[in-house]
């Protein structure tokens, strides 16, 4: 019998100080590392993939090499290998605190398994994920840079990659629960600064003028790319949850394990 699978996002901003290149904040991802342990000790029904932002990492030379406009010029090529190397440097990072915590965690690079066309996933290898699955491992992935048909490059977000990977699979037969996005924010905030507890697609427009432009290194959206792309997941019976992430109260590894906690449910 298959596990329910719970995906789960560490957000860029969450594991890494945003407005410093190149900077992991490694007690954050330690922390999270342990409420994940405890919960799948907890829980022996749970099945985890994990996907992390990027951050500080790819976004800064991302933005040098102005690769959210594919490859147009001989020096994009370049950058297109310095976004990869950070990208899949801070996953090295998350998966490294994982393992620590006798999680059986393995890097799961998207630039080898996608390829997109004008922005759209056009092609996917899933058989290494299949394997890990089966074997009872967690599949770390992460926003990237993937090879794209016409464009030469795009950049793939980690939303964008983690709900294409709950799809595929629910299409397959997997039990998808849910998806965990953990941020720095109590989930998506009103105009007070209070935590929105349920988005819809009926009220989305009604909330919409709450959303405003993240701090430091960012070409991939923000909070509203991840509740568009969260949107997008309900017409799929998927509901996301959008939560703390930070060392407080063991709000992901409560989340994990069904317990009440405060944050924004997209359903």
């Amino acid at each position: 019998m298959r596990k329910k699978i719970v995906l789960i996002k560490l957000g860029g901003s969450l594991i890494t100080n945003k407005q410093k290149p190149f900077t992991p904040k490694i007690s954050v991802i330690d922390d999270l590392s342990r409420q994940i342990k405890e919960a799948l000790d907890e829980d022996k029904s749970l099945q985890l993939i994990i996907g992390n932002g990027g951050g500080s990492f790819p976004h800064c030379p991302a933005l040098k090499y102005q690769m959210n406009e594919g490859i147009k010029k001989e020096d994009q090529k370049f950058g297109f290998c310095l976004v990869q190397d950070a990208a899949s440097r801070l996953n090295r990072i998350v998966v490294d605190s994982l393992l620590k915590h006798n999680l059986k965690a393995l890097s799961l690079n998207p630039s080898s398994m996608i390829v997109t066309k004008n922005g759209k996933i056009k092609k996917f290898f899933p058989y290494p994920l299949f394997s890990i699955l089966n074997l009872g491992l967690i599949p770390v992935t992460y926003g990237d840079i993937v090879f794209d048909e016409e464009k030469g490059s795009f950049i793939l977000s980690t939303e964008r990659i983690l709900n294409f990977l709950a799809l595929f699979l629910k299409k397959k037969g997997f039990k998808i629960d849910k998806v965990i996005y953990n941020g720095l924010t109590q989930g998506v905030l009103d105009e007070k600064g209070k935590t929105i507890e349920k988005i819809t697609l009926k009220n989305f427009s009604k909330i919409e003028k709450n959303f405003y432009q993240n701090l430091g290194f960012d070409v991939t959206g923000g909070m509203l790319h991840k509740v568009k792309e969260s949107l997008y997941l309900t017409k799929y019976g998927i509901k996301s949850f959008i939560i703390n992430g930070t060392a407080k109260k063991n709000l992901l590894k409560k989340a994990l394990l069904g317990e009440e906690v405060l944050g924004t449910w997209i359903i």
